[in-house]
């Protein structure tokens, strides 16, 4: 299929200004035209046949008296009042004109219009006649200037609504231009959210800017989709080999259990019992890591229905057995209970975690505090204690699968709890937040009764 010609940006915007300006002069050029033409077939009257009108009046009334005034000698096109001693004889005004025209008169101004004037003609008897035209193009037919409206009002008026229409439709074909560009832009992100890069239709564009944008997305999906897979892939092997190493450790950690025991029951030296029960403890510490990474690679729980109190009571005594020994205090804050949907168990180990994390570091004496509440409809489940808090680089990789902090490292910590509880919060939707407060701060974020899809 041949390659569809592009248009640039410039160009749409000055063929836009083009046909804007173009057609707005050739309105008003064929506008004036038809304006001609009335004038021409005698359908209207030029702008100086009111002027030509009063002027013969002018003539007219000076040589009469307000008693042989004849209205019938004046134009319709002209409006008259005949004035005599500050009095209104007679008047083809409207109350309105008549108030101008008797303003004009004493010396006012500022009330007549742009294109009216007016004539004071003081007539044989010492009286005036008040003569005002308009510099318009009224009809050539009476009839018509009596029942239409303002032939010039309506001119201007049609002039002004036809160069609107013309500038809002082009202005309306321009927009669908950018509107049926942009719409593939808003196509392209959720191509890209969907992993589907090769739906991008970077051939379909009109303009060339966009052509160009499509096309970098399209090559930003297609590397950010393979990086993603690369990624799921690499967690999975890593998964894999997690899961093949705790399964190989298990056989020989059994045989070195099993004839540690042995040795256990025979009659030994006080340093050779001492040597057996560190290879007891070596191997117990041991099972203990094998049955974390089990843990840490497991899948998740099946979700479930369950009141909030459950899990919070099961926490409370993990709480407590887990302060009394290492001297701190603990205080629960329970301020909602309701029902939650998630995987009960993968929660309460969670969340166990996090209350073992936090009594670990906090000094002797010190205070944990589990607090559980709702905001808007989220579940909280917030674990902080008054210990030295996280260093930047915890707040930044703790969660990742087997980080320590180099200073804080020991044969008890290895990286798996924090990265337990946030699988957990991720499986249910949710979030695992870290902060300094200025003690740690851990936040178990869920949404209420939110069933997970497996």
């Amino acid at each position: 299929m041949a390659k569809r010609k592009l248009t640039s940006l410039r160009t749409v915007l000055l063929r836009y200004l083009l046909l804007c300006g173009g057609g707005c002069a050739l309105i008003l050029v064929l506008w004036w035209v038809i304006f001609m033409q009335l004038i021409n077939i005698g359908f209207l009257l030029p702008a100086v046949a009111s002027a030509q009108a009063c002027a013969e009046a002018r003539e007219a009334v000076a040589a009469v008296t307000a008693e042989t005034f004849d209205s019938n000698q004046i134009s319709d096109l002209c409006r008259w009042a005949v004035v005599q001693n500050d009095t209104v004889l007679q008047t083809n005004m409207t109350a309105r004109q008549l108030k101008i025209a008797l303003n004009a008169f004493h010396g006012g101004s500022g009330n007549l219009g742009y294109t009216q004037y007016q004539y004071d003609v003081k007539m044989a008897d010492g009286s005036f006649c008040l003569l005002q035209y308009d510099y318009a193009t009224p009809y050539a037919d009476p009839a018509l200037r009596d029942t239409l409206p303002d032939f010039q009002t309506c001119y201007f008026v049609l002039l002004a609504a036809l160069i609107l229409v013309w500038l809002g439709w082009q202005t309306h074909c321009t927009v669908r231009v950018f509107a049926a560009e942009t719409a593939r832009l808003h196509r392209a992100v959720d191509a890209i959210a969907a992993q589907q890069p090769e739906h991008i239709d970077a051939d379909g564009a009109r303009l060339r800017e966009f052509s160009a944008t499509l096309q970098a997305m399209q090559t930003m999906g297609r590397e950010l989709t393979d990086s993603l897979q690369s990624q799921w892939r690499m967690e999975q092997q890593r998964a894999e080999q997690i899961a093949a190493l705790t399964h190989d450790l298990k056989t020989p950690l059994s045989i070195i259990q099993g004839n540690a025991d042995l040795l256990a029951e025979d009659a030994l030296s006080a340093d050779q019992q001492t040597q057996v029960e560190a290879i007891l403890r070596g191997t117990d510490r041991a099972q203990q890591y094998l049955a974390a990474l089990r843990t840490a690679c497991a899948p998740s729980a099946a979700g479930e229905t369950f009141p909030s109190h459950t899990l919070v009571s099961e926490l409370a005594e993990t709480a407590r057995a887990l302060c009394a020994p290492a001297g701190v205090q603990l205080i629960l804050n329970e301020q909602w209970q309701g029902t939650l949907c998630a995987a009960q168990c993968d929660l309460l180990r969670a969340a166990e975690n996090l209350l073992d994390n936090a009594v670990r570091y906090t000094p002797r004496g010190g205070t944990v505090t589990l607090l559980v509440t709702k905001e808007k409809q989220d579940f909280i489940l917030r674990v902080t204690d008054t210990g030295p808090g996280f260093t930047a680089e915890a707040l930044a990789r703790a969660g990742e699968l087997l980080y320590t902090e180099a200073a804080r490292s020991d044969t008890a910590h290895q990286g798996f709890g924090l990265y337990f509880a946030r699988r957990v919060a991720l499986s249910h939707s949710g979030t695992l937040r870290l902060s300094n407060t200025p003690g740690g701060c851990a936040e178990l974020r869920l949404p209420i009764c939110e069933q997970i899809e497996k």
